[in-house]
């Protein structure tokens, strides 16, 4: 009843999110991801602070998040695909021989900017994995004009990457 009841939760969250079959296949798979915790018996509703009390996570540890963001990000794939066909098709070029192989940017300054911002949003979200917002707490006591400058900053890089205006998606029901 429980595995049923979630595979329904997850494709109707998936109809919910678009009329196309992509949708349907990420809420799908979604519901796939959690059907060892049901079967298992381990589905839990409190868990533990990943590295709580230490700087670094354990190998247990840091291996549970390289998993759930390789299988997030392979089922957003999905979610953002224009078809499935589209989706398999870029799956397949992510493990193809190319996986092995240095990245080719067109745009070097723009490549190592974006991997400096991932840097320091990844080291904000890890300093204040314990509180509920990563950056609640994150600069409160530092001195005003500091403080000021990182808005700022934030700010413009919000600016600098927006892309072009997007559909509303759920326009097209």
């Amino acid at each position: 009843m429980k595995i049923r009841n979630t595979f329904i939760i997850f494709i109707v969250s998936g109809f919910w999110h678009g009329a196309n079959w992509t949708f349907v296949f990420w809420g799908a798979l979604n519901a796939l991801y959690f059907l060892p915790l049901l079967l298992l018996n381990k589905n839990r509703t409190y868990t533990n602070t990943v590295a709580e009390g230490k700087n670094l996570p354990s190998l247990k540890e840091f291996y549970q998040i390289a998993a759930t963001f390789i299988l997030t990000a392979l089922a957003w794939v999905f979610f953002r695909a224009e078809n499935l066909e589209h989706a398999f098709d870029y799956l397949s070029a992510i493990f193809s021989k190319s996986l092995f192989s240095l990245p080719q940017f067109s745009d070097m300054r723009l490549a190592l900017s974006t991997s400096i911002l991932i840097i320091i949003f990844v080291l904000i979200e890890w300093l204040g994995r314990e509180n509920e917002y990563a950056i609640e707490k994150l600069g409160l006591n530092w001195y005003r004009p500091i403080r000021w400058v990182m808005y700022f900053t934030i700010i413009l890089t919000l600016f600098w990457f927006t892309g072009q205006q997007q559909q509303f998606i759920y326009f097209q029901f």
